[in-house]
């Protein structure tokens, strides 16, 4: 039985995978936009938090995080806007969508079960955060993200040996080194590549 399908050769095969990553890396600017949100919410939140804790008398320092929802309506414009001017996807494209989406999920998880984790959702936050950034970073091999996930690992590992007064500065290092410089070198990136 004859077939019209061309047998590609190694070299084609990995310049159709290549193209497929520099294809995604191109996508993940607009992406950028996320981890720089992202990152900057919860440096506030948690630098504010600590803020408001230490130097003020607010008896509800935790409200500060109530700046998650002005977040969550950029990110849903920024990502209904985006979804419009996208028209290619690859499979790439939909595996990073199906990470971003499993830790959305399982934090979820974590908000509704919140009381069970002793109100101390940070390590387990900043755990699904490492893994989503480190597997992002694989799938457009990007080192910059492989090593932000990193960092949130050992921000976890840091959250549960330093001596409690300091572990609360934990966050904010991570999510600069974590989130928001490698959100700016794919950033950075995607413009030079563009």
């Amino acid at each position: 039985m004859e077939t019209n399908e061309k047998e590609l050769k190694p070299e084609e095969s990995l310049q159709i995978i290549e193209k497929m990553i520099q294809h995604t890396k191109g996508n993940l600017h607009d992406s950028s936009f996320y981890f720089l949100l992202w990152g900057w919410i919860v440096l506030i939140g948690s630098s504010g938090q600590i803020i408001l804790e230490r130097f003020t008398d607010c008896n509800k320092p935790y409200l500060i995080w109530l700046i998650i929802i002005p977040g969550v309506i950029a990110n849903t414009i920024y990502g209904i806007r985006h979804g419009k001017r996208t028209c290619v996807s690859s499979h790439l494209d939909r595996l990073n969508l199906m990470i971003w989406i499993t830790f959305l999920v399982s934090y979820f998880i974590v908000i509704i079960f919140i009381k069970e984790f002793n109100y101390n959702i940070a390590p387990v936050i900043f755990l699904l955060a490492g893994n989503a950034t480190f597997l992002t970073g694989i799938v457009i091999k990007f080192k910059p993200l492989i090593f932000g996930g990193i960092i949130f690992w050992a921000g976890v590992l840091c959250m549960y040996i330093i001596p409690g007064d300091f572990a609360e500065f934990v966050s904010p290092i991570v999510i600069i080194f974590g989130y928001l410089i490698p959100g700016y070198m794919l950033k950075s990136y995607s413009k030079k590549n563009a």
